[in-house]
């Protein structure tokens, strides 16, 4: 019997919450023929979600001790199993695969680069060599990858490590009757972290100038909650079934973020047939198209992009056949772009060639 067989798979991502990028870990672990075992290599509490437990074995690396033994574990494992290791903005993966490099298939992700800040795009550049395949989400990263080994003087036939493997999600059953509800009532949402790429001021400032209603899904929002007590906050929540019934009420999502690969709750809204309205960043122009199915604002400027949005949310409410025109579109898309199916084919491929 081949030792191809018993190949193991270890992943070493930094956290164990449910936010959008762990969503995209969380789908390539649950694509695997077999459990991995998944070390979180940051944690601020020792409760692992249950989804992340439910489908790998999963160790917390909280401290330097723990790492060492990790390590050591995955040295041993690799004398007498072939193994992958897969990481994803994880400096313990960069700082043990120099050793790793003759014994293992050395694998990374990156979802967008995060500049201005010197993120891991920049702290990996001196492990290029030892990493045998390079994820990306879209051609765009994979561009600004091209570009910053050109001005690090990398050797360009590196390049061709790279594999662009665009995300996924379910696509479930949908209730077209959903969209004369969500008109009827309708209300504006965000959708993610409160951090500074995320910029939740400038949804803030967009409920100031309409009398919706509106709804936040995510989590340490107090700081708007004073000036701000009409809006619907839902937090605390790692329940996928309970997120998506709070999502499926919003009528409209607002994408303020100053930076994205090519945000999951992108697909989710479109897969819901809710209508996006976003910054242009990463690759979501590729996937938004204006007056087709949601909008897409190529305006830097804060005040720019404030006015495009409140005058088409404002033409949206009053315009019934257009909400439904482009809420139909949006599901359409996401049924024939966005399956789940197409990227676990392409992870386990890339896992068990």
């Amino acid at each position: 019997m081949k030792l191809e067989k018993f190949k193991i798979v270890f992943i070493i991502i930094p956290y164990h919450h449910i936010g959008g990028a762990e969503r995209v870990h969380l789908n390539i672990i649950k694509s695997l023929k077999r459990k991995p075992i998944v070390f979180f290599d940051y944690s601020n509490t020792e409760q692992i979600s249950k989804e992340f437990s439910e489908n790998a074995y999963c160790f917390l690396l909280t401290d330097n001790k723990r790492k060492e033994f990790a390590f050591r574990f995955l040295q041993i494992i690799s004398f007498f199993l072939p193994i992958v290791v897969f990481g994803c903005n994880s400096s313990f993966f960069l700082k043990i695969i120099s050793k790793l490099k003759k014994r293992a298939r050395l694998i990374d992700l990156t979802h967008a680069f995060s500049y201005p800040e010197k993120g891991m795009e920049i702290i990996s550049l001196p492990y290029v060599d030892f990493i045998n395949t390079r994820i990306v989400i879209n051609n765009k990263t994979f561009e600004d990858y091209k570009n910053l080994y050109d001005l690090n003087n990398i050797d360009v036939s590196l390049l061709k490590r790279f594999r662009i493997i665009e995300n996924g999600i379910k696509i479930s059953d949908f209730d077209q009757f959903k969209i004369d509800s969500r008109f009827r009532n309708f209300t504006i949402g965000f959708v993610g972290r409160n951090s500074p790429e995320k910029r939740p001021e400038l949804f803030f400032k967009i409920l100031e100038s309409l009398d919706l209603r509106a709804k936040v899904i995510g989590d340490n929002f107090d700081n708007f909650k004073n000036d701000f007590p009409e809006v619907i906050y839902f937090e605390n929540c790692n329940k996928p079934e309970s997120i998506r019934e709070q999502f499926s009420e919003i009528s409209l999502l607002v994408i303020t973020s100053s930076r994205e690969g090519f945000p999951l709750v992108i697909m989710e809204a479109m897969e819901l047939g809710i209508p996006v309205l976003s910054t242009n960043v990463g690759s979501i122009a590729d996937h938004l198209i204006n007056d087709r199915n949601g909008y897409c604002v190529d305006s830097q400027n804060d005040n720019e992009f404030l006015d495009f949005i409140i005058d088409k949310i404002k033409d949206i409410v009053k315009d019934r056949e257009l909400y439904q025109k482009i809420s139909l579109n949006a599901r359409q898309y996401a049924c024939e772009n966005f399956d789940i199916k197409i990227f676990e084919k392409k992870y386990q491929k890339l896992f068990y060639e």
